[in-house]
């Protein structure tokens, strides 16, 4: 249980005994007797208390000049004026001073000191009330200003307050923008296509009705500035009028980035495109001149150089499909992707009679790079190359916690224990040694992860991790 120290102020030794034994019967005050003003502010000087309680008169110093000397040295501390003097003017005087309240002595001793220990109690609650009120003020106000991004208070749809880096943002005074209205500091088109003020009054209603927005916007200052900034936009539920708190980011040096990037790209893909054509054409040539040179040449020796020039070129031009496929890695953005579809399009692409697909992920969509179908067509290529004659591929789905796992096993030897990691490295195995590693990159720019878990001499079992959060099941009991 809360205990209040009170200070209990009065002349008259008898009714200090008296209200002490009262006043601390529940436990919810401790009280300390004074038996003048004087002694009190002393007292006040050397350790704080909960409360005061007075009388009136007393030699020296009365109440009031007590009340006054406390609010002008030691702040708001709960004063309740006990007296026997009842007249208006003493009342008045009290409460104008900033006394928490007034009782007059007399009647049951019970029921007097019962409603003294009340309003001391609810004096002293009611100011820790607005102490706190202050102090979580403070602590926003603080947090306001010291933020390191602009923060704007709308009310309706003006601004109504904002922090000191609102105004460095913007490069005008607060007396400026205090009462303008968003799209008077906003480029005429916004980032979403719509003019300025379409744009604020339909994120404005989404926001007042509960819907918090983040979105992309671009400021323009007085001095004609533009910024391109991140806001976020939330409702704040507090009395009076509707008010709104956004908080903005200055993104201009990351657009700026980003469209360098975006240049740079373009022209890299430009200059890759140009040289792995030239390359292709000089390949075809040299594979021309090559049969040319088989036609002529009878001797085993050089027949034998020539199949090492050709299987040459060959490796060249599986390097050259390569780094067309690692050059549209990333280039386009990931969506939710039908597993179903991704399978069976990369089971097409193969066109091998040979294959015997079985696929049980109806419904499955994964959120993926657009080259997912390439890592499954990867991934079944390689079962065709070392399953032997009739290949079987089984994909199927398993959910681990909120986590996904696809699985894909074939009918092949399987892979050797030490080689379960190797084979994503890039030139690893007998072929290119780029099929799997450019699965891993696939799989790996969305997050999500493969691993080979088949025994060896029953055939390869690679497992694709897709995190909680990464896939979704457009029917229900599609994924087992």
């Amino acid at each position: 249980m809360v205990q209040y120290s009170v200070l209990y102020v009065d002349d008259e030794p008898a009714l200090l005994e008296v209200g002490k034994i009262f006043l601390e019967r529940s436990g919810a005050l401790t009280i300390e007797t004074i038996s003048s003003a004087r002694e009190a502010l002393s007292r006040l000087g050397e350790r704080a208390c909960d409360a005061i309680i007075t009388d009136y008169q007393m030699p020296g110093m009365d109440g009031i000049e007590l009340l006054k000397e406390v609010r002008q040295h030691f702040g708001d501390i709960p004063f309740i004026l006990f007296t026997g003097r009842g007249r208006e003017e003493v009342v008045v005087e009290a409460l104008n001073c900033g006394a928490d309240g007034y009782i007059q002595k007399g009647g049951d001793s019970r029921s007097l000191f019962a409603e003294l220990e009340h309003r001391v109690v609810q004096a002293v609650e009611r100011r820790r009330a607005i102490q706190a009120l202050r102090d979580s003020e403070e602590r926003y106000r603080a947090l306001f200003e010291g933020a390191n991004d602009p923060i704007f208070i709308f009310e309706e749809d003006r601004f109504a307050d904002c922090n000191s880096k609102a105004l460095e943002t913007f490069q005008c005074t607060r007396e400026f923008l205090i009462g303008k209205k968003p799209w008077e500091l906003s480029s005429p088109v916004q980032p979403d296509g719509l003019p300025a003020l379409t744009s604020v009054v339909e994120k404005m209603r989404a926001a007042y009705s509960g819907q918090p927005q983040f979105f992309e916007w671009r400021i323009a200052t007085p001095s004609g500035k533009r910024y391109d900034v991140e806001m976020s936009a939330s409702r704040l539920d507090v009395k009076g009028p509707r008010r709104l708190q956004a908080i903005v980011r200055d993104v201009t040096a990351r657009k700026q980035t980003e469209a360098a990037l975006i240049a740079a790209n373009r022209k890299m893909h430009l200059l890759s495109g140009i040289t792995r054509h030239d390359i292709l054409n000089q390949l075809t040539v040299l594979q021309g001149n090559l049969e040319f040179m088989r036609e002529r040449i009878t001797d085993p020796v050089l027949l034998g150089y020539l199949d090492r020039q050709e299987q040459t070129v060959g490796f060249i031009n599986h390097q050259i499909a390569f780094t067309q496929d690692y050059q549209d890695l990333g280039v386009r953005t990931p969506d939710y992707r039908g597993l179903r579809e991704c399978v069976a399009r990369a089971a097409a692409d193969l066109n091998s009679r040979d294959l015997t697909l079985l696929a049980e992920v109806e419904g499955v969509e994964i959120y993926a790079d657009p080259m997912l179908e390439k890592a499954f067509y990867n991934l079944f290529e390689n079962s065709i190359r070392y399953a032997g004659p009739a290949p079987t591929v089984r994909v199927r789905c398993r959910r681990q916690e909120g986590s996904l796992i696809i699985v894909i096993e074939d009918n092949g030897p399987g892979i050797p224990a030490e080689d379960k990691e190797k084979i994503f490295i890039r030139g690893f195995g007998r072929n290119t040694g780029l099929g799997l590693f450019l699965v891993r990159e696939i799989l790996s720019a969305t997050g999500l992860a493969i691993r080979e878990t088949g025994e060896p001499g029953k055939g390869a079992r690679f497992e694709i991790l897709v995190p909680e959060g990464g896939w979704r099941v457009r029917d229900a009991g599609a994924a087992a």
